[in-house]
């Protein structure tokens, strides 16, 4: 008599045929979902896009309003207010040491200028630890370069733009023109003012925005000022507004105090309406 009846044989068969199957789609799931993990291309449960950082040319340039009891505002001259748009800032470099952004921040700071460059072949050793700071403390910043006269404007330009590149999330760019710490010769005001142009138009054509300008009045006695026609003013004054009234941001102190900061730094106010320039 057979051990196993026809009936029992089939069942057997049918339950090997099963289980090959099932072995079968697990090593082709498997296989599947090491080739996805390899090629850099996770699985839906594990996409996450609104984990992904905003790219700088989709941000949006917002400038936060100035608390009315923010420490920060005790720098500004007796008899001031901030009126209406207007938000109180500083101006920062590598002078300024190690920044604590966050108490800044927690000053009423809404904005900061922070030194890129200067000339050709020098970049701010704190700029970068300070742009990612300030963006983190919800501070808008902006960049700054520092001109001389001892490089081609074109080669300054180019190396803003290094470090600097267009971030339509943060403050226009701004150029300083002043004599202290930049180069001895001084060459004559067509040259000078051509080198400028020549940086002026470069960064502009980057940006796709008009740069800020300040100039020290050493400069403006000597070379005059061309490139501010049009062009969003940074002017300073020390104990009343400034006498202009267009201007866009206002310098009105060097020596001002700001938690997080442990050295003097310069204070100003921004009018976001006044950026775009002409």
């Amino acid at each position: 008599m057979p051990r196993f009846s026809r009936a029992d044989i089939y069942r057997r068969q049918y339950k090997a045929i099963v289980v090959i199957f099932a072995v079968c789609f697990a090593l082709v799931s498997i296989v599947t979902l090491v080739n996805t993990i390899a090629a850099g291309q996770p699985s839906e449960s594990r996409a996450n896009p609104t984990a992904a950082p905003t790219p700088a040319k989709a941000r949006v340039m917002t400038i936060p309003e100035t608390p009315a009891d923010a420490p920060a505002l005790s720098n500004i001259p007796r008899g001031v207010e901030l009126t209406g748009g207007e938000s109180l800032g500083i101006d920062v470099s590598s002078h300024q040491k190690t920044i604590n952004w966050g108490d800044v921040a927690d000053s009423g700071v809404s904005f900061a200028y922070i030194k890129a460059t200067e000339g050709s072949g020098y970049t701010d050793p704190n700029f970068a630890a300070n742009w990612e700071g300030a963006w983190q403390a919800g501070i808008t910043p902006g960049a700054y370069h520092y001109f001389t006269l001892c490089s081609p404007g074109a080669d300054q330009a180019r190396d803003f733009l290094q470090v600097a590149p267009p971030d339509s999330g943060a403050l226009p760019p701004a150029l300083d023109l002043e004599f202290d710490g930049a180069c001895e010769k001084l060459p004559e005001a067509e040259h000078a003012n051509a080198e400028v142009e020549a940086f002026v138009n470069a960064v502009e054509k980057a940006w796709g925005r008009k740069v800020v300008v300040y100039s020290s009045k050493e400069w403006r006695l000597h070379y005059g000022l061309p490139h501010a026609d049009g062009r969003p003013d940074w002017l300073f004054s020390e104990h009343q507004r400034p006498a202009q009234e267009d201007w866009a941001v206002w310098q009105l102190r060097f020596d001002g105090t700001v938690e997080g900061i442990s050295t003097k730094v310069d204070i100003d106010v921004i009018r976001p309406k006044h950026l775009k320039g002409d």
